[in-house]
């Protein structure tokens, strides 16, 4: 075997050794996107099954509700692509079966009475959530700038009468405990909720709300501050009478002291 074939056989074994780990490289990485792109997918799905299932449903009208769904439809199929599972399958069902529903029957949610300030706080995280996804689609050209101004207003609603909620729940708990001035105090923080949307019609319809509600409130304090001064002024008088009684008798002992 001459020099120059020699030299040719080693050279092939290495391009075929080369090559050999470039194409071990290429299947690590495209495994190793396969896994990020799965993985950012799950979170998508996950994050929009929370804005539809954990999100008190007074936050989120069905427009948004639809839109919601039909991204984490689109979710659910770019995972297909990438694994075969069930799992997957059913999931598409439902949702396919819950936005037909949406879209045919326009349903209402009770809405979720939110009581304690953590649950208030998850709240604002979804709707802070809801409000990225809704610009993400503004700058993907699925919403043109109306809709997404009108979208946005609502959610910067939503948040305000998120903490506004919370306050009412408050101020309706205090009432029935009989704590007026309280409630009131918790009234005036729902109102302060809203001080950032002053120009809102739904906001401004709020706060006229929960004004008239203080109003009536400030005279049931009234009448209860009126019953606890008539009740002291009533004890005063007792204790008055009971003075003028001792001072009575003692003036009785001391005649009776010197007719001796």
């Amino acid at each position: 075997m001459s020099g120059t074939t020699i030299t040719f056989a080693i050279f092939g074994a290495i391009c075929i050794l080369v090559s050999l780990v470039y194409l071990g490289q290429a299947r690590e990485r495209a495994r190793i996107e396969k896994i990020r792109k799965t993985n950012t997918l799950n979170e998508r799905h996950n994050r929009m099954q929370l804005l539809l299932h954990e999100l008190p449903p007074q936050y989120l009208n069905n427009e948004l509700r639809m839109m919601v769904t039909e991204r984490s439809i689109e979710t659910i199929k770019e995972l297909s692509s990438l694994k075969n599972d069930e799992r997957l399958k059913q999931q598409m069902t439902q949702e396919q079966d819950f936005l037909k529903q949406l879209r045919e029957k326009a349903p209402k949610f009770k809405p979720v009475i939110v009581q304690n300030e953590t649950k208030a706080k998850d709240v604002r995280v979804l709707l802070e959530s809801l409000s990225r996804f809704i610009q993400n689609q503004n700058k993907r050209k699925r919403l043109d700038a109306n809709s997404t101004k009108k979208y946005l207003d609502h959610i910067n609603f939503s948040i305000c009468q998120s903490k506004a909620d919370l306050f009412t729940a408050r101020a309706e708990a205090a009432n029935k405990a009989g704590k007026p001035r309280v409630a009131i105090h918790n009234y005036h923080n729902a109102i302060e909720a809203f001080k950032t949307l002053n120009k809102s019609p739904q906001a401004i319809k709020a706060t006229t709300l929960f004004r008239a509600k203080i109003k009536t409130l400030e005279q049931t304090a009234d009448q209860q501050n009126k019953k606890t001064q008539d009740k002291q002024q009533g004890k005063s008088g007792e204790g008055q009478e009971w003075d003028n009684f001792l001072k009575d008798d003692d003036d009785w002992q001391k005649k009776n002291t010197y007719d001796d």
